[in-house]
């Protein structure tokens, strides 16, 4: 089992307004082994189920029942490989198969980087509200370009949440997101990391944000309600660690906002 070197940490969100979350692939073991070591410093789990096929083949060897016995919440990032080009009824059963394999977990949400036409979004909701799927509990990423914004009608006319993600923001100018009409009731969930300087797709610890950056992080985290999940999508021990003391300071620079 890989060493946790994260520094001395009060458990849990410790007076943060927001629930805290990191992604189930930090370290380099199983989703399982990942779960275990993140759980005694997060509040939630992000499932990170970022390829169809693979996360398709999973079984309880991969993710057992002993993640029940965890004193976290879930929900899960549904693949960024959906076969779009299959049809959109394709997509609805991956995604609806990929939930039902962790039912036993109850997750919260499902994170979709969604696809660039807006009828194949309300497609898909109407398809995962007749699977089961609560409509507020798929979250609609910001990816590139003007996604979310085009998006939008079909976001409120489906009654869809929200995940923005900080570093997609900063790196496609897309702080003006944060001006959507009725964004805050929303916005469920926010993904917090940094562009890195030598490869701005990648995400990067938030101590490499700018003073631009750092205002932006704070305009985003004054609209996540309290209780709301602020997931720190970093894929390394340090920089993920590094990460939540940064959100602690951010939370202490405005005001140390409770529930």
């Amino acid at each position: 089992m890989p060493v946790v070197n994260s520094p001395t940490l009060s458990n849990k969100s410790c007076g943060l307004p927001w629930r805290t979350a990191a992604p189930s692939c930090v370290y380099p073991a199983g989703v399982a082994e990942n779960c275990d070591l993140l759980a005694p410093f997060f509040d939630e789990i992000a499932l990170a189920f970022f390829e169809t096929d693979a996360c398709l083949a999973y079984t309880r060897q991969d993710v057992p029942d002993s993640l029940t016995k965890l004193p976290v919440g879930w929900h899960m990032h549904l693949p960024l490989d959906l076969p779009w080009a299959a049809g959109t009824a394709r997509v609805a059963e991956v995604a609806l198969a990929l939930a039902r394999s962790v039912r036993f977990l109850s997750p919260r949400a499902f994170v979709l980087h969604p696809p660039a036409v807006p009828e194949q979004l309300a497609e898909l909701a109407a398809l995962l509200r007749q699977g089961g799927m609560a409509p507020q509990s798929l979250l609609v990423e910001n990816i590139q370009g003007r996604d979310l914004e085009q998006l939008w009608p079909v976001i409120a006319d489906a009654d869809l949440g929200v995940c923005l993600d900080l570093g997609h923001m900063l790196v496609h100018g897309q702080e003006d997101f944060l001006t959507l009409p009725g964004l805050e009731a929303r916005l469920s969930m926010v993904h917090l990391n940094a562009p890195d300087p030598e490869k701005p797709a990648r995400h990067a610890s938030l101590a490499l944000l700018d003073a631009h950056g750092l205002a932006v992080m704070d305009r985003l985290l004054s609209l996540l309600a309290p209780g709301r999940v602020a997931v720190l999508e970093l894929f390394g021990e340090a920089a993920l660690f590094e990460s939540l003391e940064l959100l602690r300071a951010a939370s202490a620079r405005m005001g140390g906002r409770r529930p």
